[in-house]
């Protein structure tokens, strides 16, 4: 869905370099990602499946899923009942951050 509509899923991982491009000095970058299984896992599971609801509109103008289909409203049960059978664990997307320090030159 992110590549259909233009956007770049991988950015993240691009910082480093546009940083330098801009040049602005080498960041530090650091990234993130939440791993949860088991009964306990809702908040994870809703972290990751609800904003499923707000890209619905692109997925079904991509042809990738109707909403019909996908029961949105549904999806984090189905989730949370398949990660306790099977024993698994959900991955959160991976966040990544990057900053760097420019020193101000007095005038």
């Amino acid at each position: 869905m992110f590549h259909g509509t233009g956007a770049d899923s991988v950015m993240g991982i691009k910082l480093h370099s546009v940083f330098v491009a801009a040049g602005l000095p080498s960041p530090t970058m650091r990234m993130e990602a939440v791993i949860a299984g088991g009964s306990e896992c809702d908040d994870h599971i809703h972290f990751e499946v609800d904003p499923v609801r707000s890209i619905m509109p692109h997925i079904e103008r991509l042809g990738l899923a109707r909403a019909d289909d996908l029961d949105v409203d549904a999806l984090a049960e189905r989730v949370r009942k398949e990660l306790i059978t099977s024993g698994g664990v959900i991955v959160g997307r991976a966040e990544v951050a990057a900053w760097s320090r420019t020193r101000l030159q007095a005038s």
